[in-house]
């Protein structure tokens, strides 16, 4: 961020100044209502009063860790996070945190505040930057509702729909596929007999052939990286999210991904693949990096 943009961000942190904490959303910047950080903790990114109320805990945040501590507590009565200023007017807080930082009113108002205000964007970028670098994918929200889905005959509305259609059928593909490798690692660690092990793992073989075709999907359809989300995330991203899974090569990818149609089912996949030029070699290898068994399906556990 080159300093212009910083110095808009400590503009838009003045303006939370001037009416104080909670953050409400038709008073919050664009900028800072878009900080990656605020957008990752925000339940629903289409709504402003959610990425406001994220932005208003990310700010409670900062501010209970004001890093100088010269500053930090003019700082909470300023912004009203303290209770003896909490929803007072910005006179009343300017004047309390002037006196707990030592300053006359005016010349806290004209030189102290603005290094507040620039101090508190500085720490709500960095952390956001923060948060970025350690992003993990997370699977949508999801909310009871009492009564069916009805979508308005738009066609904005039912490109939003089949983009959450195939969002949720890669979500859906990665809990199936998590599911299986939990079940061979229990079964594994009980030393179940090979033909169970086995069993399981095909089963997770067919699950990531799924986690595949519906990651190409995505891409065929939106591209790279992932729509409406606070960081750059690829669709393997949360594919990987499932657990660790032996590695392939491309063209095993490429393969797995072609047998890895919804509507098929295990007994039709296992039959292609054992078709397929390299399929069996691939399963065999697939079974004997997650089990640790070398022998064939039927061999018991030595």
């Amino acid at each position: 961020m080159n300093d212009q943009a910083a110095d808009a961000l400590a503009d838009e942190v003045r303006a939370i100044v001037r009416f104080g904490l909670p953050v409400r959303a038709d008073r919050a910047g664009a900028r800072l209502l878009g900080l990656a950080g605020v957008r990752a903790r925000a339940i629903d990114l289409d709504d402003p009063a959610s990425r406001a109320h994220a932005l208003d805990a990310a700010l409670r945040e900062e501010l209970g860790r004001l890093e100088n501590a010269g500053l930090a507590e003019a700082a909470r009565l300023l912004f009203g996070f303290e209770s003896e200023t909490s929803g007072a007017k910005l006179t009343a807080r300017r004047a309390a945190a002037a006196t707990a930082a030592g300053y006359e009113v005016h010349h806290f108002r004209k030189r102290i505040e603005p290094k507040i205000c620039g101090l508190v964007a500085w720490q709500l970028r960095r952390a956001s930057e923060a948060s970025v670098a350690e992003a993990d994918p997370s699977a949508p929200v999801l909310h009871a509702s009492g009564q069916p889905l009805v979508l308005p005959a738009d066609v904005f509305a039912w490109e939003a729909i089949e983009h959450q259609h195939t969002l949720a059928a890669l979500w859906g593909a990665v809990y199936l596929l998590r599911a299986e490798l939990l079940t061979v690692a229990r079964l594994v660690s009980m030393d179940a007999p090979a033909v169970e092990s086995n069993g399981a793992a095909t089963a997770a073989l067919w699950r990531h052939a799924q986690v595949l075709a519906a990651t190409a999907s995505y891409r065929a359809s939106y591209g790279a990286v992932l729509l409406h989300t606070a960081t750059e995330l690829a669709p393997e991203q949360i594919g990987a999210s499932a657990g660790w899974t032996p590695a392939l090569a491309p063209a095993q990818e490429l393969l797995l991904a072609e047998l890895g149609e919804p509507e098929q089912g295990l007994v039709d996949f296992t039959a292609r693949l054992d078709e397929a030029a390299g399929g069996p070699e691939l399963a065999a290898t697939w079974r004997r990096a997650l089990t640790g068994l070398s022998g064939p399906d039927q061999e018991e556990r030595r």
